[in-house]
């Protein structure tokens, strides 16, 4: 079956920019442009709203979520390019653009939510229309956006006042289909038949390049699983693997310990109440604990626990989450748990992992 992928805020926001550049450079902003992504892939996006004045030029791209349409999905990014008298590309927030105002995201407190993917997408189509620039000033609102914001967990995680311009690879992937659980489970199967007998099962990215950076082993045992925590442990065990590895950020990956195995946010609320408890339960500092408690990212609580070198804790969160794995599949594999921060550290291991790695 043929998915219809989409494109993230991210991407629109990219490719008005470049639709803006071209404002600045020319005069006027063509009717579309072409923009390549980071998962490669090339998008041919509209552009409306144009408009160009004395030293800035604007214009929009409406967003598209393919097969999987998410809350942002018709919603309308803006960008406007601005010539400023210093030097490099400042961003700022407009109307509709979440504000950072806690720490813990991979954004400072008081930039705009523009993640670092969209911030290099940008940059890099001003580059390619205007060469070498003076100073920019990228102005990104999404009109829509204070509303949308609603319906997302910005406020819990402390951005405020609008959403987020997000993305990794630029293009949506319909998470939610039957289809793409197929296309998940291609992966099992390659590992399967190139005859590894241990995989590991990670959310994204994070989990994959923080694998690969710190273990030598084949990129074909590495598997992406989404949020489908449980489908994809369940179709390992029926293919008959005996090591299974689950690798991730804590935030993703504690919400097994809850008995969450769809680890998304529409089905799994953050696991940050889970993580308190195992703290608690630790023994940390009530002092601490209050400290912990007012994070809102549970990568602020790794910044916190770090802070105060309690790092130990991220081994016993891991058993937790091996030991919720192993009675998911009744003890079918051989379970172990790694967990990463966002900058891909390794920040925990269980029991079952310390096996597996003297088995490599």
């Amino acid at each position: 079956m043929k998915h219809n992928y989409g494109y993230t805020t991210g991407s629109c926001a990219a490719g008005a920019a470049k639709g803006a550049a071209y404002g600045l450079l020319q005069g006027t902003i063509p009717d579309t442009v072409d923009l390549t992504t980071p998962a490669d892939v090339t998008l041919k996006l509209n552009l409306i709203h144009r408009r160009v004045g004395k030293d800035f030029a604007e214009c929009a791209v409406r967003k598209y979520s393919g097969d999987d349409p998410d809350i942002t999905n018709g919603c309308e990014v803006y960008v406007r390019v601005t010539r400023s008298e210093a030097n490099g590309v400042r961003f700022i927030g407009g109307d509709g653009v979440g504000l950072v105002t806690k720490p813990g995201l991979q954004i400072s407190q008081g930039e705009p939510a523009i993640n670092p993917v969209p911030r290099s997408m940008i940059k890099d189509s001003l580059k390619e229309v205007l060469g070498k620039h003076g100073g920019l000033e990228i102005s990104v609102s999404v009109p829509e956006g204070k509303k949308l914001a609603k319906k997302t967990f910005n406020g819990r995680l402390g951005i405020v006042d609008g959403i987020s311009i997000i993305g990794t690879t630029g293009i949506v992937r319909p998470m939610s289909l039957d289809s793409f659980k197929v296309s998940l489970l291609c992966g099992l199967d390659v590992a399967k038949a190139a005859g590894h007998d241990s995989i590991v099962l990670v959310p994204g990215s994070i989990g994959e390049t923080g694998f690969l950076k710190h273990f030598n082993i084949s990129k074909y045992q590495v598997i992406q699983m989404s949020n489908f925590v449980g489908f994809m442990l369940d179709e390992a065990v029926k293919r008959g693997f005996r090591n299974v590895i689950i690798g991730g950020h804590p935030g993703k990956l504690a919400k097994l310990i809850r008995g969450d195995f769809n680890t998304h946010s529409s089905k799994s609320k953050p696991a940050n109440d889970i993580l308190i408890k195992i703290f608690k339960r630790e023994k940390i500092s009530s002092a601490l604990i209050n400290e912990l408690n007012d994070s809102s990212t549970v990568e602020g609580m790794v910044e916190i626990i770090k802070e105060h070198n309690f790092m130990q804790v991220f081994d016993r969160i891991a058993d937790d989450v091996q030991s919720a794995a192993g009675r998911h599949i009744l003890s079918k594999a051989k379970i172990g748990t790694i967990l990463f921060d966002m900058r891909k550290n390794i920040i925990g291991v269980s029991k079952g992992f310390k096996d597996w790695q003297k088995s490599l």
